[in-house]
């Protein structure tokens, strides 16, 4: 497929695939091409039935693409116009077509420090490479960043709200542009949006990252006015290191002149000892073939040697031998994959803010479950949407994260092995209990026949 825009009125050489994410842009789907089985994202407009400003966004969206290059960015590969059968009618879609990255968002299940640090090192250089084609996201948040290849890549997606700087935006009174909660001072203000707003937004979402939740509470209009009037910061997560701290410190300063630039924020001991060849590259999916399923089985578990099957399945043991305890477990150290859930919210897809998030499924509707036979295999769980959020009415509803979280066979069968070996011991204790109490029946015995034999005599 080539990578420049090509205008097509059908869909021969691609087939359009479930619906995974639905917002205020429109919606996008899974793309399958045709000649070679590749696997993209596909978001699309229904140029006919398009509310206002959606069709003008997505356009947006594909000129903003189509001039950056960062590997830190989600690719463009291409766009389109496809003619495709509808209710009765065919339906024109414009379309835009992108690399598709199935790990979710950045803030659907919580991490480590050091899988944080890589995440945000991804974005800040993503940051760097769009600021220095003098462009402006306008709309840096948890949801806009894609994890993958790797879990600790991520990449930074939807434009649709971004701008290019001219000498006009620098001086001219502003439209804000982006989801309130992670606007600066000065959008809200309607002052300026530039780099230094998006730094804003990063601090924003650096602590959305590791809570799980906006920086700022949604209250309204009093939230807002509290972000662009008041001396008020977001409050700093304890859980976060003294280094991660400081470094949102350079991003939340509410003069955008004292922020400091993505540049200066990649040389922050937060981020200084990470580099690209620091962060592991994996593949993404290209092909259907790709994707592990019941079929055909689980690439990583055909590489593991018996000595981590080994290792993995006496670390089993010990969780569920912990569980099974008085005592516990410790969820925070014992190797436990922490996931986050909040109440869930109904099953509108309508996005917050001026653009949606991309690659999600949503409404609470689960991912294909991946389950695979056999010793130490890995049967894979349900994958969530993130922020479920706004309607027309502007309201927020809550949403359900959860990460995708791997349970393996050895643990089933060490949680039976334990349960068995329980069952038996409980029998064992009953039957010493059952013992004594039958010799404590036969003294009884005993003792109303030696009474009743003296009371005759």
């Amino acid at each position: 497929m080539s990578s420049n825009s090509q205008h097509s009125h059908d869909t021969v050489s691609w087939v359009r695939g479930k619906c995974i994410g639905r917002g205020s842009f429109g919606t996008v789907s899974i793309g399958v091409s045709k000649p070679d089985g590749r696997v993209f994202a596909v978001k699309s407009v229904d140029q006919a039935a398009c509310l206002p400003g959606q069709l003008e966004a997505l356009e947006n969206e594909i000129r903003i693409l189509r001039s950056l290059s960062s590997p830190n960015v989600v690719s463009y590969l291409c766009d389109d116009v496809s003619c495709e059968p509808g209710n009765g009618s065919a339906t024109s879609f414009r379309n835009l077509h992108l690399e598709y990255l199935p790990g979710g968002t950045a803030v659907d299940a919580e991490v480590d420090e050091t899988t944080l640090r890589s995440r945000v090192w991804c974005v800040v250089a993503a940051l760097r490479d769009v600021h220095s084609k003098g462009i402006v996201h306008c709309d840096v948040k948890g949801k806009n960043v894609l994890v993958g290849p790797a879990i600790n890549q991520a990449k930074l997606a939807d434009f649709g709200s971004a701008i290019i700087l001219s000498e006009d935006t620098c001086t001219a009174r502003i439209t804000p542009r982006g989801s309130p909660l992670w606007m600066a001072p000065e959008v809200i203000n309607g002052k300026y949006q530039g780099p230094e707003s998006d730094v804003w937004s990063l601090g924003c979402t650096v602590i959305e990252m590791v809570t799980g939740k906006p920086a700022w509470e949604d209250r309204g209009l009093e939230m807002l006015a509290r972000i662009g009037v008041s001396d008020g910061l977001p409050r700093f997560p304890s859980r976060l290191s003294e280094t991660g701290r400081d470094f949102l410190d350079k991003c939340l300063r509410r003069d955008p002149k004292e922020r400091w630039s993505c540049d200066q924020l990649l040389q922050h001991p937060f981020l200084a000892s990470l580099s690209p060849n620091g962060v592991a590259a994996d593949s993404s999916p290209r092909c259907v073939l790709d994707w592990p399923n019941s079929e055909f089985g689980d690439q990583n578990d055909d590489v593991e040697d018996d000595e981590d099957d080994e290792e993995y399945e006496v670390s089993a043991t010990n969780r569920i031998g912990k569980l099974a305890t008085m005592g516990g477990t410790n969820w925070e150290s014992d190797g436990w994959t922490v996931v986050r859930n909040y109440s869930g919210g109904g099953s509108s897809c309508e996005e917050e803010g001026t653009s949606g998030g991309e690659y999600l499924d949503c409404g609470g509707v689960k991912l294909e479950i991946e389950s695979f036979s056999g010793g130490g295999s890995v049967e894979r769980g349900v994958n969530y949407c993130g922020w479920c959020a706004v309607g027309a009415s502007g309201s927020k509803r809550e949403y359900m994260a959860v990460e995708r979280v791997e349970i393996r066979a050895t643990d089933r069968q060490s949680l039976s092995n334990l349960c068995r070996s329980r069952l038996l011991l409980f029998l064992y204790y009953l039957g010493i209990f059952l013992n004594k109490l039958r010799i404590l029946f036969i003294c009884y015995i005993l003792y109303i026949s030696l009474s009743w034999h003296g009371a005759c005599c």
